[in-house]
């Protein structure tokens, strides 16, 4: 099988979660993503935000889900990424998106990011939605 441009073969090298503490319920809870229209409010609750969770400069960010034509986009940074940051940079792409592909960004939750490394040697994330 022959892979394309955006394809290149990839071995799965983590998975970073997103726990926000709940702050409208009586116990506290935790809840286990983040809704991309109210990250801004959810980072301010946002469990280990700072921890770099990516130590690389340089990562290749992968949307498919929901979208009709799947994107990707880079980012760079001179520390690594936390997941505040990796938040933030998300957040912003499903903004500016949403407008093009008409989505409802309310109904958007991000679980999870898969973290690949291509062969390559480059690290590529995949978004883990729930809509």
């Amino acid at each position: 099988m022959k892979l394309g441009e955006n394809e290149a073969a990839k071995n799965l090298i983590g998975i970073i979660t997103f726990n926000v503490t709940a702050t409208q319920t009586v116990d506290g809870g935790v809840i286990p993503w983040v809704n991309t229209a109210k990250a801004n409010e959810e980072i301010l609750n946002l469990i280990d935000a700072d921890e770099i969770v990516i130590s690389e400069h340089e990562i290749t960010v992968v949307i498919d889900y929901p979208l009709t034509s799947p994107t990707s986009f880079q980012l760079f940074s001179a520390i690594g990424f936390s997941r505040k940051l990796l938040l933030i940079e998300i957040r912003e792409q499903f903004l500016s998106l949403a407008k093009a592909e008409t989505l409802d960004v309310l109904a958007i939750d991000l679980v999870a990011l898969d973290v690949y490394r291509t062969n390559s040697d480059k690290i590529e994330i995949t978004l883990d939605i729930d809509v």
